[in-house]
């Protein structure tokens, strides 16, 4: 085992190194992402991958075990979607995970909403602290702006390979083609992931189920209006 392991991906680990994190820093990273296409310059996956770079920066601040992004597609019942979800959270619990984290952006208000009561059951039935939030949520949510300014930075930071300016158009063309860059990408990214890690971390500590409360109805309230 790697002197010092406090993370890794669960695909990478062997076994005795998974309980090893676990035992030291029991937090589980879930991403999950849409099959859908953001935006005519920005690959189908590029949700998936900012969420995925996102949890594992925090990760590496918190500890703790990434695991494979999970992909939806909107063609997928919001019934199954939650049992998916819920199946996920009860499978991390009975290995042990304290705290979860599920990052991914949801395509509907049905989506998150369902995503929210799949993190309340598993606090009611496992005693598990699991937090549901979008990549940039703890940034500014605004920031998810359909391969604008902000997605295509972190585009250009994570996988500039992927990104075709050629096919930028739209009311945003002027924005993504001046400002957007893989500098601001990085900087975005590390916020995100500064903030992601702060937040586990409380719960980690204090295991405050009111402030997951508080998040989830404010969402909830937000989607009343």
């Amino acid at each position: 085992m790697r002197v010092g392991l406090t993370w890794g991906r669960a695909v990478e680990l062997l076994p005795h190194q998974r309980q090893h994190i676990l035992a030291h820093n029991p937090v589980c990273w879930l991403p999950w992402a849409m099959d859908t296409s953001r935006a005519d310059h920005l690959p189908i996956g590029s949700a998936g991958l900012i969420a995925t770079a996102v949890v594992e920066r925090a990760a590496q601040r918190v500890g703790g075990i990434v695991y494979p992004t999970l992909w939806h597609h909107n063609a997928v019942e919001t019934g199954v979607f939650q049992r998916v979800m819920t199946a996920w959270l009860t499978m991390v619990a009975d290995q042990g995970c304290q705290v979860a984290v599920i990052t991914g952006l949801a395509g509907t208000v049905a989506e998150d909403l369902a995503l929210i009561e799949a993190a309340e059951m598993a606090l009611c039935q496992h005693q598990l602290l699991a937090l549901a939030v979008s990549p940039l949520e703890l940034v500014d949510g605004t920031m998810h702006d359909r391969g604008a300014l902000w997605e295509t930075s972190l585009m250009l930071a994570l996988r500039p390979d992927l990104v075709d300016l050629t096919r930028v158009g739209g009311e945003h063309e002027q924005a993504v083609r001046n400002v957007a860059s893989s500098s601001l990408g990085q900087q975005t990214l590390m916020l995100a992931g500064e903030r992601l890690a702060g937040a586990v971390r409380d719960l980690l500590e204090y295991r405050n189920t009111a402030a997951l409360a508080v998040l989830y109805q404010q969402r909830r309230e937000r989607y009343r209006q």
